[in-house]
């Protein structure tokens, strides 16, 4: 007598199994100790359940009624990363506007009229988007492909994605949250520069490189002159406000890898990375031009570089701390360097 099989149970046992991984998949997904970490272990645990040739996560950004790319593996990563399908015209933004999961098969129509810039036209992809909800608000989505000969998704392969989407949600809703968190943990409140926290990780971080790949960091001090006659005189909301334009000017005025900081009452900093004793006192000559022509603020500056200033952050602030209140005994308004520039 022949063995019957009962073929409609496959797909649900396979979802079971599914579902099953899933479980499986979450501690290692929540425990991330970051969002960049969830991202990549969001990835990780879902390929073995519904393999895949590429993956994107994508953040809803409502002001710009767009979805801003901020994960993706596989092919056509630059161009995947490179732009933010819109809200209103785009297949990630209809699945994130209608709050419901979207499986597209070679030949659906919309593939052919939402095509992401800069990949082949004629690449044959299967595509499921599925919203991404944490506490009842759609936060973004999470897009998955299949691509080269003949791809498809099953219908149970969608239904583990989509439920799969929702360990990514608050995944992902979590790890941002933590994120920033710490990043307020680390900004100035007055200012929105980092902080002397923030400045002490990054000029070690830098100091570190010093010692590992011989590369210069210069630092940079300023305070701002006279600046409790302006709070005596004018009251402490004046003296915010003068602190708040002054964090603007140096905010505008360094260069990209530079890192200006608030460390203290009327007293910043600049960390001048990969930059020597020359080009810092250049760089520093620049913004202290920049302040006098975009603001009535006068400030005295000390800088100094490591390694020939010192290798600790203690060692480095103390020399140029000592420069800036040399500026203050010179008159203020200006820098001091080392003396051997000056002779």
């Amino acid at each position: 007598m022949a063995e019957t099989i009962d073929v409609s149970a496959v797909p649900a046992t396979r979802v079971a199994r599914g579902l099953e991984e899933i479980i499986d998949a979450a501690a290692g997904v929540l425990a991330a100790q970051s969002l960049q970490a969830t991202l990549k272990e969001m990835a990780s645990a879902l390929r073995p359940i519904v393999p895949f040739t590429s993956l994107a996560v994508y953040e809803a950004d409502l002001d710009e009624r767009s979805l801003n790319p901020v994960f993706a593996i596989g092919r056509h990563v630059e161009e995947t990363l490179a732009f933010a399908p819109p809200l209103d015209a785009s297949i990630t933004g209809k699945a994130f506007m209608r709050g419901r999961l979207v499986h597209l098969e070679p030949g659906h129509p919309w593939l052919g009229s939402y095509q992401l810039p800069g990949t082949p036209a004629d690449e044959e992809e299967a595509m499921i988007v599925a919203p991404l909800v944490a506490a009842g608000a759609p936060i973004g989505t999470l897009n998955v492909w299949r691509e080269g000969l003949h791809p498809s998704f099953e219908r149970e392969e969608a239904q583990l994605i989509r439920r799969f989407a929702t360990l990514a949600a608050m995944a992902y809703d979590n790890a941002r949250r933590a994120e920033q968190l710490s990043q307020l943990a680390l900004t100035d409140d007055l200012t929105q520069l980092p902080n002397r926290r923030h400045f002490q990780e990054h000029l070690s971080a830098e100091l570190a490189r010093v010692g590992r790949e011989a590369v210069p960091v210069s630092l940079l001090l300023l305070d701002v002159d006279d600046f409790k006659s302006v709070n005596d005189t004018l009251g402490h909301a004046a003296g915010d406000a003068v602190l708040r334009e002054l964090a603007g000017v140096l905010r505008d005025g360094v260069r990209a890898a530079d890192v200006p900081c608030r460390t203290g009452g009327e007293e910043f900093a600049v960390i001048l990375p990969g930059t020597d004793e020359n080009e810092a006192a250049h760089c520093a000559e620049r913004l202290l031009d920049r302040i006098r022509t975009a603001s009535d603020i006068r400030v005295s500056a000390g800088v100094a570089t490591a390694p020939t200033d010192g290798r600790t952050v203690a060692q480095l602030f103390q020399v140029a701390d000592d420069r800036l209140l040399a500026a203050k005994a010179a008159g203020k308004d200006r820098l001091v360097g080392p003396p051997r520039l000056a002779a």
